[in-house]
Order: structure tokens, then C-alpha cells, then sequence
């Protein structure tokens, strides 16, 4: 979202082109549309959404009430599974989260690991998360970060769980 004062609106110049932010143009004058329309250029992001309103629709067909408590037993079940892995440490407790868990493994750099999960078709992130306060308070370089959603089975979490153990042995120094 972008805000801006209406009196320094009027006097910006479009930075795109396109679309719906003109009210006329010819040869000699281009004549801009009205506050917002001026600032937004080319067609609108329809499919964006339509495609909000099915996951919205997906998401109340579930229950959102039932989709926090199984991605909390989710949480709960990859924590208890992840802190019997030699090497492993998850950066941050928080008394309250997500289905999220940032964590270090062993002295594997966590674009290895998720290097070497990709191998596997397991999808985690890598990197600093635009959170690089947080890796300097750690005194990390970055940090792997798995996700569990709605969409996530046990099985999954026992084979990311798996994978990890031979991750960190091959980078063990």
C-alpha cells in the first residue's frame, strides 16, 4: 500500500504507463487521470482476485478455528520429533506461533540444508528472512525455516524429520 498527501499526489507525474491513468492523449498533451487512478497503470490484477476469493472460500469451508488447531498439533508434533536430532537447535521460542519453525542444523549452513532437502522434494527457505536484526542478535548468518500448513500430513513432517540426520552428518566439520 502506498499513501500519500493528495496536494503532492496532484502534482506527481505517473511513474508507469498504461491502462486506466489517462483520461486523454494525443500528440500535443497527455492528460493524466484522477487520484488513484493515475498511479495505477495496465490492467487490474483480476486473477489475483479471483484466485483470493477460491482460497478464501477453501479456508471457510474448512474452519479457520479447525485449521489453527491442527497446525498447532502439526507444531507441536514436528517439535518434539525435531529435538531428537543430534545438531539440531530452533532459533527462537516464542510463547506463541505459528506453524513455523526457524532452526540451525549442526554446522550444515542453512542453504545447504535446504539445498539438500530440495534434493528430496521437501520445500523449505533458506536465508535471513528479512530478519537480519534477529540473525546478528543470534550471531547467525541466516537460518532454515520450515512451514506447516492445513495442507501438511505427519508422514511429510516424519520424512522432512528423517532427512535431517544425514544432513547433518555430511556437514558435520
Amino acid at each position: 500500500m502506498l499513501y500519500g498527501k493528495e496536494e503532492f499526489l496532484k502534482k506527481m507525474r505517473p511513474y508507469q504507463t498504461g491502462g486506466d491513468m489517462i483520461l486523454r492523449v494525443t500528440l500535443e498533451k497527455t492528460t493524466f487521470n484522477e487520484i488513484p487512478h493515475r498511479f495505477e497503470a495496465g490492467t487490474p490484477h483480476i486473477e489475483g482476485a479471483v484466485g483470493l476469493a477460491v482460497a478464501l472460500d477453501y479456508l471457510e469451508s474448512i474452519g479457520l478455528k479447525e485449521i489453527q488447531e491442527y497446525e498447532d498439533e502439526l507444531l507441536e508434533y514436528a517439535l518434539e520429533k525435531l529435538s531428537k536430532i543430534e545438531g539440531f537447535r530452533r532459533v527462537g521460542n516464542p510463547k506463541e506461533s505459528t506453524a513455523v519453525i526457524s532452526f540451525i542444523l549442526g554446522d550444515a549452513h542453512p542453504h545447504d540444508v535446504a539445498h539438500e532437502l530440495g534434493l528430496l522434494n521437501i520445500s523449505v527457505r533458506a536465508g535471513h528472512h528479512c530478519a537480519q536484526p534477529l540473525m546478528q542478535f543470534y550471531k547467525i548468518p541466516a537460518t532454515t525455516r520450515a512451514t506447516f500448513g492445513v495442507h501438511t500430513t505427519r508422514e511429510e513432517i516424519d520424512a522432512f524429520v528423517e532427512a535431517l540426520a544425514p544432513i547433518e552428518r555430511k556437514f558435520r566439520l
